[in-house]
């Protein structure tokens, strides 16, 4: 695939042009377009912001003249109850032979006579009724509604009417239902519902959405998280009511919570995803719902919603675009084929250039272009030629130089070399010859303590005369094999103090290499914890010592444990004035920069911890 980078420099200068033009034109279009979309949008918000306004105050003086429509019914069935009832009661003589069944009949409501001593009951329909205090209270009217576990409103289930007779000692109890009444206004909300849609109807041939009438429980425990409706809400629950007004059958509210509503009450539109007629309950649709209160109670809000499709309010704000853009392009092209044959001989020239940089990049030094006049190309292409004569003598003279410095380089590396095997060969060999000196002296020594330090400083010297016998055998004079090394520094330890006591060793190297600096330090250490683990920690005859080095992201850990008597829990390792320790101590700290701790755990336990 060919990147920008292996384009030819007349198909740049087409492409820069190109791209010059179309960002004039993005400029252009970025002046002008966003002024044209918002100028839309903004039309667009103020008409439905505007017939949301005349909409909100349709809908409370609608909610006004229900509410004010409830009192004068209410009024008139108490004025209608009292005076049907005390009409009747004045045509029966002296209230004795009083006919229930024929006001009953005339009210078509349930007439019952409560004896106010003993509770008894006459009823015309020979029904029980729930006696109480209210009931029998004298010319009182009492409209009964049954609690419900909802936000609805509560309709009346009972209308009751009591007036006292037979000089207080009874009471006649008339139960009506609701719609024992003529109703004159029943069609009252179902007219407001359709006036508010006529005029929200308005706007439907800029969208397609929805207006919701809505009473909220400010007080339910899902108000705050979880989303408002449910597919499987009941339509009575005592979250939410939606009104008869809406113009759905369920809220459109999509996944937000009662407190996102509430919040963006009488605010500007909030943004959230809606449902579709085609996929209900896919919430997949970019919508705006603008939130006005019409009722604000103690623990419920009537609201009164309205939501717009984004795709319906957006669908007009790209046509300026749609009418400009190919004037445009066509201005474009036409400017990117004049300047084409403008550019024509220019382009030639370059081509010839360009071809000959891409046959001396693969090494046909001996190329020249040869463009002749005297335009700026061509003079470029002289100086380039000229260039060339001069690199091509300079290169044959550099490489004869570089030639004969490798030539002197590498003999000099070479007697470096053999140089420094020499070194560590005579290093080697006279501490060999020391380690002999020692092993004779002991030989004429008697005393035990002075053999032992000497035995001691013989397995130090051992210790740095393998290091350098394994740098002599090494082909890299800087790099030791570790594992190697430390194993023939066991083999060696466990030789000269093992003779008398049967201790067994496992290891566990890994298998590196290491430089002088590190090597020779970790030999010491390994030299001097092993000897007074021989020496010191074996009480018997038999026991068990483990070495184990491990190397991870250049982090070293060096841990030497015996089964023997071991230190005392409490002692500090870094105060100890044992002369091995102090040895070790100052070797981690000072030579490897790292840290020395000690546990007891059946044994002494060593652990040294450093960095490459």
């Amino acid at each position: 695939m060919s990147t920008p980078k292996s384009y030819s420099l007349n198909t740049k200068i087409t492409l820069t042009f190109t791209i010059l033009g179309l960002v004039l034109l993005a400029i252009l279009f970025i002046q002008i377009i966003p002024n044209m979309q918002d100028e839309q949008k903004e039309y667009k918000k103020n008409q439905i912001e505007h017939m949301i306004t005349l909409t909100n105050q349709q809908i409370k003086l609608g909610v006004q003249l229900l509410i004010h429509e409830k009192e004068t019914k209410t009024n008139e069935i108490e004025s209608f109850l009292k005076t049907r009832v005390n009409e009747f009661l004045k045509n029966v003589e002296n209230e004795k032979n009083i006919e229930l069944k024929n006001l009953s009949d005339d009210l078509k409501c349930k007439i019952y006579i409560v004896d106010n001593h003993d509770k008894t009951l006459y009823s015309s329909h020979n029904n029980s009724l729930l006696i109480n205090k209210e009931l029998l209270k004298n010319d009182k009217v009492l409209i009964y509604r049954k609690k419900q576990e909802h936000m609805c409103p509560k309709r009346a289930e009972s209308i009751f009417y009591s007036r006292s007779i037979k000089e207080g000692k009874e009471t006649l109890v008339t139960k009506c239902e609701p719609k024992a009444f003529k109703n004159r206004h029943e069609n009252l909300e179902e007219n407001i519902k359709q006036d508010l849609q006529k005029s929200f109807d308005l706007t439907y041939k800029d969208h397609k959405g929805k207006i919701n009438l809505i009473w909220i429980n400010t007080r339910h425990e899902d108000v705050e998280d979880k989303p408002l409706y449910n597919s499987k809400d009941k339509p009575y629950n005592n979250k939410y009511c939606l009104s008869k007004m809406s113009s759905s059958d369920y809220p459109q509210t999509g996944l937000l919570s009662a407190k996102q509503i509430l919040e963006a009450a009488n605010k500007e539109p909030i943004y959230h995803l809606l449902d579709s007629k085609d996929k209900p309950f896919k919430y997949t649709n970019p919508a705006l719902t603008w939130v006005r209160i019409i009722q604000d109670k103690r623990d419920r809000k009537l609201l009164f919603l309205t939501t717009v499709y984004l795709e319906d309010f957006n669908r007009e704000f790209y046509s300026p675009l749609l009418k400009i853009f190919p004037a445009a392009i066509l201005s474009l092209l036409l400017a990117i084929f004049l300047g084409f044959f403008l550019f024509k001989r220019l382009f030639k020239s370059i081509n010839i250039l360009t071809n000959t940089a891409k046959e001396i990049d693969n090494g046909n030094i001996n190329l020249r272009s040869e463009i002749e006049g005297n335009d700026d190309i061509a003079v470029l292409a002289k100086t380039f030629d000229s260039m060339l004569d001069s690199i091509e003598k300079n290169i044959n003279e550099l490489d004869k130089k570089v030639e004969g410095k490798t030539k002197e380089l590498r003999s000099s590396l070479e007697e470096k070399e053999t140089l420094l095997k020499e070194i560590h060969h005579r290093v080697k060999n006279n501490l060999a010859m020391t380690i002999n000196l020692i092993k004779l002296q002991k030989s004429k020594i008697e005393d035990e303590k002075t053999k032992n330090t000497l035995t001691d400083i013989q397995e130090r010297i051992f210790t740095m005369e393998l290091l350098h016998r394994k740098l002599y055998e090494s082909k890299d004079l800087n790099s030791i094999p570790f594992k190697k090394y430390v194993l023939e520094l066991i083999e060696d330890l466990d030789s000269t103090y093992g003779r008398t006591k049967d201790i067994k060793i496992n290891s566990f190297i890994d298998d590196i290499n290491m430089n002088i600096e590190y090597a020779l330090p970790c030999g010491l250490i390994i030299t001097e914890l092993i000897t007074n683990a021989y020496k010191y920690g074996f009480v018997d005859a038999e026991g068990k010592l483990e070495v184990f080095f491990v190397v991870d992201n250049n982090k070293c850990t060096l841990s030497i444990k015996d089964n023997g008597k071991g230190l005392p829990s409490s002692i500090d390792i870094k105060k100890v004035k044992s002369l091995g320790l102090k040895l070790v101590s100052t070797i981690v700290k000072g030579q490897l920069f790292g840290k020395f701790d000690y546990r007891y755990d059946n044994g002494s336990k060593f652990i040294i911890q450093f960095k490459l």
